[in-house]
């Protein structure tokens, strides 16, 4: 089975829904036997990368300060509960998130896709990190393994722009216009942050009817002497 994840760094409900998928998987009798892909998706693909008060932010959002603060404050909270992940709302740096996407490709060849996606979540939303800068990034390549020279040498050059930009373009074909949305082997969406209850019912409904399938293929299939193998024929 495959799961292809749309998602984005600086949402919240993606870390949330990422967290909870991982748990159903861990619950799931087949969970080695699934393969998690992590596909590009901007929720701003024009954000310029910048520290932005909270006034100005409640400004932009057309909010009262107090209003801003407390709705932080609740998805905080939230995430902390959810995800386990503590979220510093007063310090993010609102970034471009088309290169970080373009590293998780690049990642995503050597299997470590998944842990770099982690990694860029905890980088935005938790430590207030500039993930558009290809230092950090550079940086939090080494930490999942990579090679400095190489991360390097791809951010400065156009590897993986395409690949991000059919992520997205593949997105809109699939009527994709929020995140995260996760896709069961091409054939089945859930939107949102759910729970583990619905993740887990999930794979284990995909997972009977694939079987089923497959059990439909072998009926009524002969054991053996209706072939010809090696150039011998029962005839």
């Amino acid at each position: 089975m495959r799961i292809d994840v749309w998602s984005d760094f600086g949402c919240p409900f993606c870390v949330i829904g990422k967290r909870k998928l991982e748990n159903a998987l861990g619950m799931f009798t087949m969970g080695d036997k699934v393969e998690v892909v992590y596909r590009s998706f901007q929720l701003d693909p024009y954000a310029e990368n910048r520290t932005v008060s909270v006034q100005q932010l409640a400004q932009e959002k057309g909010m009262t300060v107090e209003k801003l603060k407390a709705k932080q404050a609740q998805v905080a909270e939230m995430i902390k509960k959810e995800a386990g992940l503590d979220v510093n709302y007063d310090s993010v740096i609102i970034a471009n998130t088309f290169d970080g996407h373009r590293l998780v490709h690049f990642a995503a060849k050597v299997g470590k896709g998944a842990e770099l996606t982690e990694r860029l979540i905890r980088a935005y939303l938790s430590q207030s990190m500039n993930i558009a800068d290809h230092n950090v990034l550079v940086s939090l390549g080494r930490e999942a393994g990579l090679n400095e020279q190489d991360v390097a040498e791809m951010l400065e050059s156009d590897a993986y722009k395409d690949s991000v930009k059919a992520d997205i373009a593949e997105a809109r074909k699939l009527n994709i216009s929020s995140v995260p949305t996760f896709a069961f082997n091409n054939k089945y969406t859930i939107s949102g942050a759910q729970s583990e209850e619905v993740f887990l019912n999930a794979l284990n409904s995909i997972w009977d009817e694939e079987k089923k399938f497959q059990k439909l293929e072998l009926k009524g299939q002969s054991k053996g002497d209706d072939s010809c193998t090696d150039g011998v024929c029962n005839v």
